[in-house]
């Protein structure tokens, strides 16, 4: 990513929630967290919109490690259902989040400077 950014017209980018950075969560379920988070930026970074923002062997290698712990971590993670129970599940801040950081894009039409950001919360 460049190292300075123009700011986008109308709309702050979205951050990442401060209350995943300060959680104390069990090993299994930080590995979920983390899961579902690499889950995501490789779902955003394999659409088609982003190849024109990024250099295409950058963003191969970036989602080709991506892909490498993703599978790493479902390895790790016992296959119950049951690691998130009560009102403070991470994994629904986390989709919330990355609806936002779609939202954003299309708001934006997933333009370099929307990209930038969303390159530098990544």
């Amino acid at each position: 990513a460049p190292g300075t950014i123009q700011p986008c017209d109308s709309q702050e980018p979205p951050f990442f929630p401060d209350t995943l950075l300060h959680s104390n969560l069990h090993p299994h379920q930080a590995a979920a967290t983390a899961l579902r988070i690499l889950q995501h930026l490789f779902h955003a970074l394999s659409n088609n919109g982003t190849r024109q923002h990024w250099h295409t062997q950058a963003r191969n290698d970036l989602l080709s490690k991506l892909q490498h712990y993703i599978h790493r971590l479902e390895q790790c993670l016992p296959d119950n259902a049951t690691l998130f129970k009560g009102p403070r599940n991470p994994l629904l801040t986390i989709n919330k989040y990355f609806r936002d950081i779609h939202r954003f894009l299309q708001a934006h039409n997933h333009s370099a400077c929307a990209w930038d950001h969303v390159r530098l919360e990544a």
